[in-house]
């Protein structure tokens, strides 16, 4: 699997240092009951011979690893015996030796001839699995393990849903794993479920805040999914199969020579399978020693590589109701890149929420990125590129409850809005997914979806919507919307807001807007209410006689920018109507002078 970023590097610490065994019983060979010696004799002769064959392959693999200058690294975390840090920089796996590939084929056939002695084998089984899978033979693992007869059927099971994972199979994944986990034993049930290792400080207090556990537990597997477009959640057939291929190192050689154990575990689970290794020159020519091998996992863009929400989305913050999904920088606690995707990058969309007896309207708009430019000069303009999915969903608790889905053109505008249930809180995702490219683009962020009381005095979120257009209602209104949150220094923008709670005997409803830049403190923005200091960039105010029985009014207007530098700017909405307390809401964007 092809994959890009800044490489997250793995090597051993101190050698002896918290060894952490293999777990025991791993490597028991399964006979028949009843058995005879000699049978027995016969059947270890085969595993070690297996295990010889094996280890000659990893052997053969590091002596054609390419060599890579490098000295001692940093560690940014000690796990056991393993040093991990983040290597920074862009590098892509080199290409896999001919030797090692041909090396592999040959240890394959030879496996398959051991099996054939040894079919009960759950070691012999599961090497066949993880080798045909690094081969490419996808097709004939999925075979292989579909017809696995072991004695602990759950482990058939296992092995076909990582096939199935590897292979961005993810429903057929998840039936397999879910076949495994109602089959293994318990406390390995409870282990493998458990997303303990993936969830840094924040989240481990998070989840232990939480007076029902298995739902926060379902929540942060459901917010953990890296596309809703994608049927099934592969982050957590990730995180199984992860437990699998961890199942199947146990007794196995591996490029670092050491024996596998709770750390390795520990970290495969956390950051997956290698995408690749490297041997580093060795530091003295006149006493060289072994090669030292160092591994390495991938990190994209933050939102695909720290895998889990932070803590900022999943409740609501004091004094505030949207948080942006963003991540700290640093070394993550967990990392994943889907099977199907090279690249998940920024989104940038427009999303805002009007208020409903029912539920909440979102609505969405955004532009899709231009395929038929090289990624490096992709606009916001028109293209002519194949059709890219697109989908706006709300996930509340641990449940997808708003799935709108469409289908543009690449470069084309999408504009979706659906139904939202009431809720404290709840995490919007915003995607697009272009299969063919095995490339998406995702916003995620927390938001609040409470109501609003008939008769309680209040504003929806502010939308940008094209200069001059006039919506009268909420379909005109999504019609209307722009894709972006970005506009020329000096062109006009529309904007678009719902007032609540209005009387019904009519009322006088006085307006005021301006646009400020967003680097504006809190002592200017208190000398503008005192009518003192730096004045707005430009302001405009109206006022209108509401007709007696409107309770919910939709109003739109146009201003100019007054040439605008480059930078960040608000929109700010200022609504008062007599004997009540003035409102106010804002609207972010960004100025890019020359659009």
């Amino acid at each position: 699997m092809a994959a890009f970023g800044s490489p997250l590097a793995v090597a051993p610490y101190l050698r002896g240092h918290g060894s952490s065994a293999a777990r025991p019983g791993a490597s028991a060979v399964l006979l028949q009951a009843g058995a005879t010696e000699q049978e027995r004799k016969d059947s270890t002769a085969a595993r070690s011979r297996a295990h010889s064959l094996q280890a000659r392959f990893e052997r053969t693999a590091i002596r054609h690893l390419p060599f890579t200058l490098g000295g001692t690294p940093e560690c940014d975390e000690i796990v056991g015996r393993l040093c991990i840090w983040d290597g920074g920089g862009d590098r892509a796996p080199k290409p896999e030796a001919e030797e090692v590939a041909a090396a592999r084929e040959r240890l394959l056939d030879e496996l398959a001839e051991v099996a054939g002695e040894i079919p009960g084998d759950g070691w012999v089984f599961g090497q066949r699995i993880l080798y045909l899978v690094d081969a490419g033979r996808l097709a004939e693992a999925a075979s292989l393990a579909r017809r696995c007869q072991l004695a602990e059927s759950w482990r058939c099971a296992a092995y076909l849903g990582y096939v199935l994972h590897r292979d961005s199979d993810v429903v057929g994944a998840e039936e397999a794993f879910g076949r495994a986990m109602a089959e293994m034993p318990a406390s390995m049930r409870t282990e493998w479920r458990d997303p303990g290792p993936l969830l840094d400080g924040d989240l481990r207090g998070w989840l232990k805040d939480q007076p029902d556990s298995a739902a926060a537990v379902e929540k942060l597997w459901a917010l953990s999914d890296p596309l809703y477009l994608v049927e099934g959640n592969d982050r957590r057939t990730a995180h199984y199969s992860r437990w699998v291929y961890s199942m199947g190192q146990a007794d196995a050689r591996n490029p670092h020579a050491m024996p596998w154990g709770d750390d390795m575990t520990e970290v495969a689970v956390r950051f997956g399978w290698s995408a690749g290794c490297e041997r580093l020159w060795p530091e003295s020519t006149i006493h060289p020693r072994r090669p030292r091998v160092w591994c390495y996992d991938y990190l994209d863009y933050p939102g695909v590589s720290r895998a889990t929400p932070p803590r900022s989305v999943l409740e609501r913050p004091q004094g505030g109701d949207e948080r942006v999904w963003e991540h700290r920088a640093g070394l993550p606690q967990s990392v994943h890149l889907p099977p199907y995707l090279d690249s998940l990058e920024e989104l940038t969309a427009q999303v805002g929420r009007l208020s409903r007896p029912g539920g909440v309207i979102l609505l969405a708009a955004w532009r899709t990125p231009d395929l038929s430019l090289p990624r490096t000069m992709q606009t916001n303009g028109g293209a002519t590129g194949g059709a890219v999915a697109a989908g706006l969903f709300a996930v509340q608790g641990g449940a997808v409850v708003l799935d709108e889905r469409t289908a543009v053109a690449s470069g084309g505008a999408v504009r979706v809005a659906g139904r939202v249930p009431h809720s404290e809180w709840g995490v919007v995702s915003v995607e697009s997914w272009a299969p063919e490219d095995r490339r998406a683009w995702r916003l995620r962020q927390g938001m609040s979806f409470s109501g609003v009381p008939r008769d309680v005095f209040a504003l929806s979120d502010l939308l940008l919507i094209e200069p001059e257009s006039d919506p009268g209602n909420t379909d005109e209104l999504l019609g209307a919307l722009q894709p972006t949150t970005v506009a020329g220094g000096d062109a006009a923008v529309g904007v678009a807001f719902e007032i609540y709670g209005l009387r019904p005997v009519g009322e006088t409803v006085h307006y005021r807007a301006w646009v400020e830049a967003r680097s504006e403190g809190l002592l200017t923005r208190f000398g503008r209410w005192l009518g003192i200091g730096r004045r707005e960039k430009v302001s405009v105010s109206w006022r209108e006689v509401v007709p007696q029985g409107t309770g919910t009014l939709l109003r739109s207007f146009s201003i100019r920018l007054p040439g605008l530098g480059q930078g960040a700017y608000q929109i700010v909405i200022e609504v008062f109507v007599e004997g009540r307390e003035p409102l106010q809401t804002r609207l972010p964007f960004t100025v890019e002078p020359g659009l």
